[in-house]
This record gives C-alpha cells, sequence and structure tokens, in this order.
C-alpha cells in the first residue's frame, strides 16, 4: 500500500473537521481527503436506508481517489452503514464510535455513561452495544439532541450564548439525572460546544469521539508503517452542496481557514 495515499473522511457536513483538524495537527505530512455530503445534511434524521445510501455514494466519490485508510467522521454513518461500508469497499476503514466508547470505558468510574448523539445514532444502540463489549455492568444512557447539528451549523456554540446555554441545559438535566459522571459526545458537531458544557456540568469527563477517532488512526498508521515519509501535504475538500456556505463553515471546526479550494461536486 502507498503510505503517501491519502486519507480519506467524510461526514454529513463540517463536523467531520473536527476529525480532520486533530490529524493536520498530529500528522503534518498526511495527504488528507474530505468530503461533506452537505446536500443531505443532517444524516441523524434520516432513516436507516437513506443513510446507508448516502454513506455508499460518500465513499464511492472518495474511492475515485488513491486511499490508504478511510475515517467515518460521522457518528450516525459509522451506526447506521459501518457494516455495509466494510462489505462494499475493500480499504482499512475506521469509525468514531468503538474509540469513543473504549475511551469512555477506560475513564468513568461510578460505570454511569451518558450519550448525547442524533436520533439515527441513538436509535441504533450503537454505543450501548460497543461499551457493553468492553464492560456489560456499565450502565449506558443515551438521549437524542437533534436541536445541535443545526445550531452548530450556524455558527452558534460559544458558552455565553443564552440560546446555547437553554438549550444544552435541558439536554445535560437528562442525562445527569441518572448520575452520569462521564460525557461522550457522540456526534463530530459537539466538539464545538465542549467549552459550554464543561461550563454547564465542570465535573463531567467529557470524551469527544472525533478526538479518539483521530487517536486511534494514528496509532493504527504508525503500527501497520503507513506513516507519510514525504514531507509537505495536500488537503482537498470537496462538497455536495454550496462551498462557499462549508468554506464560511469551516473556519470554526479547523480552526482556521481553509487554504485551497472547495469543491462542489455531485455525489
Amino acid at each position: 500500500m502507498n503510505r503517501n495515499a491519502y486519507i480519506g473522511i467524510f461526514d454529513s457536513g463540517a463536523g467531520g473537521l473536527t476529525v480532520a483538524k486533530h490529524l493536520m495537527e498530529w500528522l503534518p505530512d498526511e495527504n488528507i481527503l474530505f468530503f461533506g455530503d452537505t446536500a443531505h445534511l443532517p444524516y441523524g434524521t434520516k432513516s436507516e436506508k437513506q443513510i446507508k445510501e448516502f454513506a455508499v455514494n460518500d465513499v464511492a466519490f472518495l474511492n475515485t481517489f488513491e486511499l490508504k485508510s478511510l475515517v467515518i467522521a460521522c457518528n450516525t454513518a459509522d451506526s447506521v452503514a459501518r457494516e455495509t461500508l466494510l462489505r462494499e469497499f475493500d480499504m482499512p476503514i475506521y469509525g468514531v464510535i468503538d474509540p469513543a466508547s473504549k475511551k469512555a470505558a477506560e475513564v468513568t468510574e461510578n460505570k454511569k455513561i451518558g450519550i448525547m448523539a442524533t436520533t439515527a445514532t441513538v436509535r441504533s444502540l450503537a454505543y450501548r452495544k460497543a461499551i457493553h463489549r468492553i464492560d456489560k455492568d456499565i450502565e449506558v444512557y443515551q438521549l437524542a439532541c437533534p436541536l445541535l447539528v443545526p445550531l452548530v451549523e450556524n455558527r452558534r456554540y460559544r458558552k455565553d450564548d443564552t440560546v446555547v446555554r437553554l438549550i444544552l441545559s435541558e439536554y445535560l438535566e437528562q442525562l445527569t439525572a441518572n448520575g452520569i459522571d462521564t460525557l461522550v459526545l457522540g456526534c463530530t458537531h459537539y466538539p464545538l460546544l465542549y467549552d459550554a458544557i464543561h461550563d454547564l456540568v465542570p465535573d463531567l469527563k467529557i470524551v469527544s469521539s472525533s478526538e479518539e477517532a483521530a487517536k486511534a488512526l494514528v496509532r493504527s498508521l504508525k503500527a501497520s508503517d503507513l506513516l507519510s515519509d514525504e514531507p509537505g501535504s495536500i488537503r482537498r475538500f470537496y462538497v455536495s452542496d454550496d462551498a462557499e456556505a462549508f468554506r464560511k463553515n469551516a473556519d470554526i471546526f479547523l480552526g482556521k481557514d481553509i487554504t485551497g479550494e472547495v469543491i462542489q461536486v455531485a455525489v
């Protein structure tokens, strides 16, 4: 396998850039190819059939390039379409749910974990199943939070934002009522809300699925001796709708502006 091939990353929108951000910081010489299916955002409210179709189309597009690995940087797609993608495509595929579940199981002290996720991710029970594969005695409390992705996509995520605090408080109260000591941010949009969540419930251990997915990929590339051996990197960004809106939002997920072109493609 070509160690200088692309790391492919896809999400329903810009949230998956929170995974790309970590990879860009930790592996500055890696070539990264990102696709955001912005025409169908958000995946979390769609049917299982639609999510699988979208995910297959996303990966089929990325697979027209030379990839050495693929990251499903979308909890919804990982929870619903992972097995389909593994059957359809012959490449190393990494998700967000297993790494985040492993980390949450490691850090919880009272064995009570809360999951904030999209409706589809909660419906799939993917987090509960993954955590119980590690420790069946852990109590897992899931909560669908459908208002959060649109909130973040509209640049509403700061801890002093009254609307953000109001919505998060309502969601968090439902989870903390169960005595959880650990909270999984089960959507790659949610790391933008980390500061607001921490400000509201400072004692909670917060696990980011984006960060844990990136860490898992780095470990795997190192173990497989597949890290790039060429200095410099290529970063390419594609979307299925409204490239300009994606570019404007990308800076909040990457912490900086995208350098280079954002290309809209029909997928």
